[in-house]
């Protein structure tokens, strides 16, 4: 299912309770003749809805997440953020803004991803939940970036970040120094070697730096097998694009 047609659905569904509720509450008036049943009624309806109202979003937020994250339909990526791009509610401008870093990323658009995550954190009225994420995927876009950064540079810029959750920083950190050896060093970490995750760009990446390991210990055989596995996802994703490169040139070579 598309981005559109979700939300299209998921606000029939809240219009049509709403005038279900209102076509109840006109009916209690009509039927009921003591004040306090009455009262009653509307309020047993208005609780209903309000049930119902939450029971339903939690659903569609259930639904875009796992479209997102889960299924990564990039499709449905790209309509969820040119749909709300305009949104007027501030916390959802954050998680627009947020969404619309994490695909940045996906796609290799690394120097949008700084630019865009810089200007989160300078922003006095986001949240720190929310800048520590943005602050993450600023760190590994710099890395990904900076073919000349050292790593007593990027170990000192590593010490001063701002990361509030201890997991994420930790995280953030591990996954820097690991970046940074296999791409830039070009020596191998194990980092990756045993990581899994539900979603499922994370587990592309990890199949793809788990080849570059390989690549670099001179397995050259579980390197090829696993790049192969990322060749059929959509070329969009800058993994896909590396991965499909390094094959073309492996088998230039041969």
């Amino acid at each position: 299912m598309d981005y559109k047609t979700l939300r299209k659905n998921y606000r029939l569904y809240i219009r049509s309770a709403g005038l279900l509720a209102m076509l109840l509450i006109f009916c209690i008036g009509l039927v009921v003749r003591d004040n306090l049943l009455q009262t009653a009624g509307v309020l047993l309806v208005i609780a209903c809805l309000i049930l119902f109202i939450q029971l339903l979003k939690k659903s569609y937020t259930n639904k875009c997440n796992t479209l997102l994250r889960v299924d990564l339909d990039l499709a449905f990526w790209q309509q969820y953020l040119q749909l709300n791009k305009n949104v007027k509610k501030a916390i959802s401008q954050i998680d627009i803004k947020l969404t619309s870093v994490a695909y940045s990323f996906m796609m290799g658009d690394f120097d949008t991803v700084i630019k865009e995550a810089r200007e989160a954190l300078s922003r006095t009225d986001y949240p720190q939940k929310y800048k520590n994420f943005f602050e993450s995927y600023l760190m590994r876009s710099t890395v990904l970036t900076d073919p000349d950064l050292s790593r007593g540079e990027l170990e000192g810029r590593l010490n001063e970040l701002t990361i509030t959750d201890p997991t994420l920083a930790e995280k953030t950190r591990k996954v820097c120094l690991a970046l940074y050896d296999l791409t830039i060093a070009h020596q191998s970490n194990d980092y990756f070697e045993d990581l899994s995750n539900d979603f499922k760009y994370q587990q592309l990446e990890i199949i793809y730096y788990q080849a570059l390991n390989a690549t670099l210990k001179g397995d050259q055989h579980r390197a090829n097998d696993l790049f192969r596995k990322l060749v059929s996802e959509d070329e969009l994703l800058y993994i896909v694009r590396k991965a499909k490169q390094y094959l073309k040139d492996e088998g230039s070579h041969l």
